[in-house]
């Protein structure tokens, strides 16, 4: 069965990129650039448990306000430096991991928000993806 995001998941991931990926300086937001438009393609093949799992925290997340989603992830990022085994120190590193991996893949990838108007992360870069096909 494929994997779609409802709109309560994306308002929570438009969000929660916010945060990893605010606008600074020439670099646009997360939630102006990114390309969620395209997400439902680019997480098609992600295990249903995961999926369900991520998609109801990033529901979750949608209903809270900015200053307690930094505060979630300020802990989530802390988490990496707890030398602990436990097991919350190492839920709270797999959510940084996955939420900080798929913020970042989506903000740096070519797919942008198709009502964007102005340079991506990339252009800002200057870097140009060169692919080559057999």
């Amino acid at each position: 069965m494929a994997n779609f995001f409802s709109t309560r998941a994306t308002k929570g991931l438009l969000k929660v990129g916010d945060i990893y990926c605010p606008k600074n300086g020439e670099f646009p937001a997360f939630s102006e650039a990114a390309g969620t438009a395209h997400l439902n393609s680019l997480i098609k093949n992600i295990p249903s448990d995961d999926f369900s799992s991520l998609s109801m925290v990033l529901a979750i997340f949608s209903f809270f306000p900015q200053f307690v989603l930094r505060w979630i992830t300020g802990i989530c990022t802390n988490a990496q430096n707890n030398p602990s085994d436990g097991m919350l120190p190492s839920l709270l590193r797999q959510l940084n991991i996955g939420l900080r991996g798929l913020c970042y893949s989506i903000y740096y990838s070519e797919l942008t928000n198709p009502n964007f108007k102005g340079q991506t992360p990339l252009q800002v870069m200057g870097y140009q993806l060169n692919r080559i096909t057999d």
